[in-house]
């Protein structure tokens, strides 16, 4: 019996050691990730014929299918459906770069503007300059922000 339980005692530090490891060596610096993030603040149009929730529930199942290299695609409402945060996250300047190509093909382009009007764009983490040369090209206006300091677990 003594026996038993010197083993599981060892086999549940040894299972706690290795969980801790496994955090630990997963964590990356923000300044050495190469996923830019974009924070979009948007106004819902009052006069726009799209449905908020379907729009938002489409879009996103639409980017979930199609574009594997979007790590985070998420809206966020305001209590008054008159805001709207769009947070999107990718794993490079280059996904990005597709995302906005496809984007703009789409059947969405035209809906997402006659639902938003873009208040904001932010772009978080190393966007290359072929990515800002394409928005620029594009005519977003972006503030650009790169990390200081921080993680990803």
């Amino acid at each position: 019996m003594k026996n038993l339980i010197y083993f599981f005692v060892s086999l549940f530090i040894f299972s706690c050691a290795n969980e801790t490891e496994k955090v630990s060596s997963s964590i990356i610096k923000n300044s050495d990730s190469k996923a830019i993030t974009f924070i979009i603040d948007l106004s819902v149009n009052a006069d726009s014929n799209e449905d908020l929730t379907l729009f938002s529930q489409e879009i996103t199942t639409n980017v979930l299918d199609t574009e594997d290299f979007c790590i985070e695609y998420a809206y966020y409402v305001s209590e008054d459906n008159t805001s709207v945060t769009l947070y999107e996250k990718y794993i490079d300047s280059e996904s990005a770069i597709k995302h906005g190509q496809n984007f703009m093909a789409s059947t969405f382009f035209d809906r997402f503007f006659n639902l938003f009007t873009l208040n904001k764009f932010i772009v978080t983490g190393p966007a290359s300059d072929e990515f800002k040369k394409f928005t620029s090209e594009n005519g977003f206006v972006i503030e650009y922000r790169n990390s200081i300091d921080g993680f990803t677990r």
